[in-house]
Parts: C-alpha cells; sequence; structure tokens
C-alpha cells in the first residue's frame, strides 16, 4: 500500500510539473521542468507497477489481505503479483523452538495429584501448517502473537499433565513427559468464532522434560529414605554375614570329631616318611607337645 500511494503521489507531482510548463514563456526553465516530470512520471509508474509484486522468501508463507478481506489461498515462497492495494502479512513455517535461542527458559509451577507443588523445566519444537496461515490471521493474528498461544498451550499442558502423577511417581519420566505433550498438543486445536471446524494452531515435533524438581522437603525426605534404605541394606549383609560365619562354625564343629583329628593325623604321619621335616606334634591327654626327631637322633647317638 506504501508503494502504491507513492507512486500516485509522484504521478500527481509529474502532472502538475507537466502543467506548470505550459504556461511558461520561458524555454530553458521549461525543459528543466519537463525533465523532471518525466522523471517522476517514471518513478511513480515504477513504484506503482512494483506495488504488486510481493517476494515470498524460503520458508515464509504470505496471507494477502485487504480492506478487510482476507484472502484464504497462501502465498508460498516464490514471486507473487497481488493487488497493488493488498497487505501481506508473513508468517515463519520453519520449525520454531522454546526457549528461543539465547533467552532463558522458563521453570513452570505444576502440581501433582495429591496437589503437591513441582517445578517443571521443558523444551518443545513446533511449526505452523502453511495451509492453515489465512485462518491464522484472522483468528490469532501476527507471528508474535502465536507465539504467546503456543507458549500458553505450553503452560496449559504441563499442568495438565503432572496434575495425573503423584510426587512418587516422578522417576517415570517418559510418561510424565508423554501426558505433557498430549496435553500441549491437544491446546493447539482451536475452534473459530465463526463456527466452523477446528483447526491446528501449530503441530508439535518434539517435546522434553528437562527438569522435574519436587519442593525441598520433598527432595530432603526422598534423600533421607535412600539413606535409610541404604543403611538397611548395609545392616542385612552384615547380618547375613555373621549368620555364614555361624553356619561354617557349626559345620567345623560337627565334622573335626577326635576320630577325624586322629585320622588326619596319621595321614600326615604316613606324608612325612619321606619329609625332611624332623619336628613332630605329638597329641596327648596333656595337650600336643613338640617331638624333635633330630635331637632325639643326637641323644640316642651320644649313648
Amino acid at each position: 500500500m506504501g508503494k502504491l500511494v507513492f507512486g500516485g503521489a509522484l504521478l500527481v507531482a509529474a502532472f502538475f510539473l507537466m502543467v506548470a510548463r505550459a504556461g511558461m514563456a520561458a524555454r530553458p526553465a521549461g525543459n528543466a521542468i519537463r525533465g523532471v516530470a518525466l522523471f517522476l512520471a517514471m518513478m511513480g509508474t515504477a513504484f506503482l507497477l512494483f506495488s504488486g509484486v510481493v517476494v515470498i522468501e524460503p520458508g515464509q508463507v504470505g496471507v494477502r489481505h485487504a480492506f478487510g478481506s482476507v484472502d484464504p489461498v497462501p502465498l508460498l515462497a516464490g514471486v507473487r503479483f497481488v493487488t497493488p492495494w493488498s497487505q501481506v502479512e508473513r508468517y515463519s513455517t520453519r520449525e520454531e523452538q522454546y526457549p528461543a535461542t539465547g533467552r532463558q527458559a522458563e521453570t513452570i509451577p505444576a502440581l501433582s495429584r495429591e496437589q503437591m507443588s513441582m517445578n517443571v523445566d521443558v523444551a518443545v519444537r513446533w511449526q505452523i501448517d502453511p495451509q492453515d496461515a489465512a485462518r491464522i490471521f484472522i483468528e490469532i493474528g501476527a507471528e508474535d502473537q502465536i507465539h504467546n498461544v503456543v507458549l500458553n498451550a505450553i503452560r496449559k499442558g504441563v499442568r495438565d499433565g503432572m496434575v495425573q502423577y503423584t510426587i512418587n511417581d516422578i522417576q517415570q519420566r517418559d510418561k510424565i513427559a508423554q501426558a505433557m505433550e498430549e496435553r500441549t498438543d491437544s491446546a493447539l486445536v482451536t475452534r473459530p468464532r465463526t463456527g466452523e471446524g477446528s483447526f491446528r494452531i501449530a503441530k508439535l515435533t518434539a517435546f522434553f522434560l528437562r527438569n522435574l524438581e519436587p519442593p525441598p522437603q520433598v527432595v530432603q525426605a526422598i534423600n533421607n529414605k535412600i539413606a535409610q534404605e541404604q543403611q538397611i541394606e548395609t545392616e542385612r549383609h552384615r547380618v547375613e554375614v555373621a549368620r555364614l560365619q555361624s553356619e561354617q562354625q557349626r559345620l567345623l564343629n560337627q565334622t573335626l570329631t577326635s576320630e577325624a583329628l586322629t585320622k588326619q593325623y596319621l595321614e600326615v604321619l604316613h606324608d612325612m616318611r619321606s619329609s625332611n621335616n624332623l619336628v613332630v606334634l605329638v597329641p596327648t591327654e596333656g595337650g600336643l607337645p613338640l617331638l624333635d626327631l633330630g635331637q632325639l637322633r643326637r641323644n640316642l647317638g651320644k649313648q
């Protein structure tokens, strides 16, 4: 519309210059005015012609509207011809992400099933359908408003998904994330005010549950429970070791009888026939004295 107005203004200026030249008697001045008028006329004509040409960049879609009327056919990427008095609203069809690059993530407060406060951090990727651009323009507005709608849908989906689970279910991250994604995706479907069929504002392409943080008192209680369970497990292990040692001692008391010890002693004496060991343990009623065979042989040799 601006190009059209500017081009018309240039043509009007050129017309008045030509009228002024016709009433001038001086020839050199008239030729200069005529040259300026022709230049303005050419510029005005060019602006009028190019006011009907728009370029939609790759990754964009355009919506043509003028005087309260919206063209339902979207303008896809490329060079497009529109009426000079039309305006074109552009939307990005590329995949958008939340939170945006360089912006701090928003911590979304949510309640669990038992109404316990949770802090949730999510990341989402989404994009619009180019064929729904006209309906989005009518019902939502400019691209910034689409971002606001998507953000509100994410908040609603996170809260509606979290309320289905308890504090004890926070380890089931995949299920919680799936519930949040389903609720967010359904929140992006709206019904126009005109009563026509519902349509999707945007489509989720990815949903990530990055952090799920319970209240500090719950974190402390969980840590205490884990420490208590570890202590119980350690005590259970110690008791089991003591039981095994007691069982081993009981088995030794049952198997090491006097007959078994005597048999083992005789077997040792039998094996010592080819041994150089000259010290022998001789079991008696008074204990186990040492019998030094070497010393005994020397004493016998002196006699």
